[in-house]
This record gives structure tokens, sequence and C-alpha cells, in this order.
């Protein structure tokens, strides 16, 4: 069942819970999350980066997961992420997402606003929900040096009232990619936020935060949060040791479709295990 953005963070807030966003690039990624979701019973956010066309077609995508969850009675979100193309959020709406995220992060304020009222405009008229962005991390595929800013809050309300988004990706001490050190969400920042702002409010770069961490900030009102890091390098891991177990001296006629099915049920694995922390059904002691 996919249902759009809103409607799934509306429902968390009133659980004082958050859902997970978890990107994938092919049917195995796919597969992945919808393996999680039947395992827990937990609603998810399926997330295709912007960035991802390159390697599959934004409508091959769409079908899939039209396809593998049209029966299924837990709540999906089918996203774009990280989009910063007009053309393309408009072609995701027309084979059906279900939510847009239009990253205006590294543009000036004014920018930001009136290019995002652009996004919304369209994709509220087919009843399609959007993600804004205010506070620029680092690069999506976690290189470059993470900011040390928070997101203004002032900037914060001002973008939101003037977008009409339905959910806002802060900056708080969190980064996209692999942690270089022990990460130090700025938790005054996060509650400042979640007072003034009145869209559900979402937390990019969540992979290496700790749970205890990612439970507080469920509290202090985040209710998305981007997990790929950490899911992709769990499959890139189980790859590796899959195929050190088989070398070809020994298993000549390994076929892929087995060593991809190895790697999938390990990511399934970790997505449960973060879907259970987000929807506060196991705490941190």
């Amino acid at each position: 069942m996919l249902i759009n953005l809103k409607e799934m963070l509306q429902a968390a807030e009133q659980n004082n819970c958050a859902v997970g966003s978890y990107n994938v690039y092919n049917l195995e990624s796919i597969l992945a999350v919808k393996e999680a979701v039947e395992t827990t019973k937990l609603p998810a956010i399926i997330a295709f980066g912007e960035s991802y066309t390159a390697h599959a077609p934004i409508e091959a995508i769409a079908s899939i997961v039209h396809t593998l969850f049209m029966t299924s009675t837990v709540p999906v979100v089918l996203h774009l992420d990280h989009a910063q193309n007009p053309s393309v959020i408009k072609q995701a709406i027309d084979c059906g997402f279900t939510s847009v995220m239009y990253d205006g992060s590294r543009l000036p304020l004014a920018e930001n606003i009136a290019n995002s009222q652009k996004i919304v405009q369209m994709a509220h008229a087919s009843n399609v929900s959007v993600e804004g962005e205010l506070g620029y991390l680092n690069n999506e595929d976690g290189s470059g040096e993470a900011s040390a800013s928070c997101t203004d809050v002032n900037d914060a309300v001002n973008y939101t009232e003037k977008s009409g988004v339905d959910a806002l990706a802060i900056a708080i001490g969190n980064a996209h990619g692999l942690y270089k050190s022990t990460p130090q969400l700025n938790f005054a920042q996060l509650k400042k936020l979640h007072e003034n702002v009145q869209c559900p409010l979402v937390l990019h770069g969540s992979s290496g935060i700790s749970f205890a961490d990612l439970q507080k900030a469920i509290d202090l009102g985040i209710r998305k949060f981007n997990i790929n890091t950490e899911v992709s390098t769990t499959g890139v891991k189980a790859l590796r040791e899959y195929l050190a177990q088989n070398p070809y001296e020994q298993n000549p006629n390994l076929r892929l479709e087995t060593v991809l099915k190895y790697a999938r049920s390990q990511m399934s694995c970790k997505i449960a295990e973060f879907m259970q922390i987000f929807a506060n059904k196991e705490k941190i002691k």
C-alpha cells in the first residue's frame, strides 16, 4: 500500500516514533526493504536518488515498487531523494512516486524558497508530498567536509511557512557517508527547531549514529531518518564474505543470483534492525 510522505509522518507524530528512508538502486535492494517490511510489519520509505538515474531508469524503479507493494497491507512511501532538477521531479511524479525531495540546500535562502514553492505547487496537484532541506551537510556520496553549522531556527520557520513543504531536512551535526569521528548531534538546536517549525523534521546521514542518539532524536521531534551507508556497506561486506567463502577453485559454477540473494538477506536484516529502533519497538538501555 503506497501512501504519501505527509500521511506517513503524521502517523509517526501521533505515535511519537519515526520512519526510516532506505536508498534503493535495483531489484535486490528493493527486495531487501520488502523482506524487512514483511518481517517487521512496520512502514518504510523507499528512496531513489536523482543521481541514481545514471544506473537505473526511474520508470523501472517505480514499476518494480508498485508491483511488489500493490498488495501489501503495510504503508510504504516511494520517495525521490535529493532532487535538484524540476524535470526529474516531474518525471517521478508522473510515473508514480508518492513523495519527492527538492534539495536547494546549497542555494541562498530566498532562491531555495522560490524554487521549493514551484515544486510544492506541482507535487501537491498530484497528491505528492515534498521534503525540503535547509542546512547543507556534504556531498551525498559522503565526500567533502561536513558542515559544522546548524540549521537556523528563524530561517527554518521562514522557509517552511513560505515554501509549504511537508517535511524539512535539517543540519544538527549529521553528515552523509561514514563519519570520521563519533557524530555529535546538537540536541539543543533540534529541540528549538522542533518547538518552532510546524512540519515534521528529517535527519539525513543517520548511518553511524548510535541507536541511543537516534532514539533521543525521535523524542526531540525527528520523524524521518535517512539510512543509506550502513545498508549499502552491509551488502558489500556480505558479498566479500560470500565470495571469500566460495573461491573459484572450490565453486567455479557459483551463480550471481546466489551471491546477490545472500547480500540481500543481510541488507534486509540491517533494515529491520533500524525499523525496530525507529518504531520505538526496541528500547536502548
